[in-house]
C-alpha cells in the first residue's frame, strides 16, 4: 500500500470494514461453513449474505484488518 494511503488507514478492534477497493479477491474454499469457522478463529468473520452462481456459492468475508474478499464454495 503506498505511504499515502497507508497513512489514512486506521487499524480498529472490531475492524471498520473497508470495502472501496479497485479489486476484490476470491478463494475457492471445500465448506463455507468450515471456512467461517476457521475465519472467526483467526479474528475475521463471513457475513451472513449468500448468493449463488453458476456452480458455486459466494459468501463475502472480512479479514481481521477490515479488508473484504469473497470465499466461494462449488456446488453440483
Amino acid at each position: 500500500m503506498p505511504p499515502d494511503v497507508a497513512s489514512q488507514v486506521e487499524i480498529t478492534s472490531p475492524p471498520q470494514v473497508r470495502d472501496r477497493a479497485a479489486i476484490k479477491f476470491f478463494c475457492t474454499v471445500a465448506s463455507l461453513s468450515g471456512a467461517e469457522a476457521t475465519a472467526h478463529a483467526l479474528g475475521g468473520q463471513v457475513l451472513p449474505e449468500q448468493w449463488q452462481g453458476p456452480g458455486f456459492v459466494v459468501r463475502n468475508t472480512v479479514d481481521p484488518e477490515g479488508n473484504i474478499f469473497q470465499l466461494r464454495e462449488g456446488v453440483v
